[in-house]
Parts: C-alpha cells; structure tokens; sequence
C-alpha cells in the first residue's frame, strides 16, 4: 500500500523534490529542482522516533583503518 501525501507536507518532511522551486537565501533567485535522485519512500530522517534510529545504519566502533567514511552529507541540492 502506498501513502499519497500533498506536496509541502513532503517539502517540509523531506525537502525539496523535482519541479519545486526555491528562494536562495534572502535573494529574489529562484531556482527549480530538475532531478531529484531519492528514491520515493526510502528518504531517511534521523533523529529520535524517525526512520534512522541511532546506531542503525551506523556503527560506534568501526574505525577509519576499516574503510568506513568519515562524513556523510545528505539532503542536499547541487547547483551548477
């Protein structure tokens, strides 16, 4: 079963998805989202009671000789 839900409650959710538009800074630019490459109804929230709890998707203990990223940035729009 999937859940519809109107398009701000998943602009305040989630962010901004494709053909939104967005107000850079205190600017009068807009700018629209072309692509957006989430895959609708795997978008991650973390944060207590959200869909990434902590210490899921994540370890305390792994270590940088391991491989593991030192960052991880997500929710973000790329402007070029």
């Amino acid at each position: 079963m999937s859940l519809n839900i109107r398009k701000i409650k998943y602009a305040k959710m989630f962010g901004p998805t494709t053909g939104d538009r967005v107000r850079l800074g205190d600017t009068e630019l807009l700018i629209q989202i072309e692509k957006d490459f989430t895959v609708y109804g795997d978008e991650a929230k973390f944060g207590g009671g959200k869909t990434v709890r902590d210490g899921m998707a994540q370890s305390a203990t792994a270590t940088r000789k391991e491989g593991v990223l030192d960052l991880v940035i997500t929710s973000v729009m790329i402007i070029d």
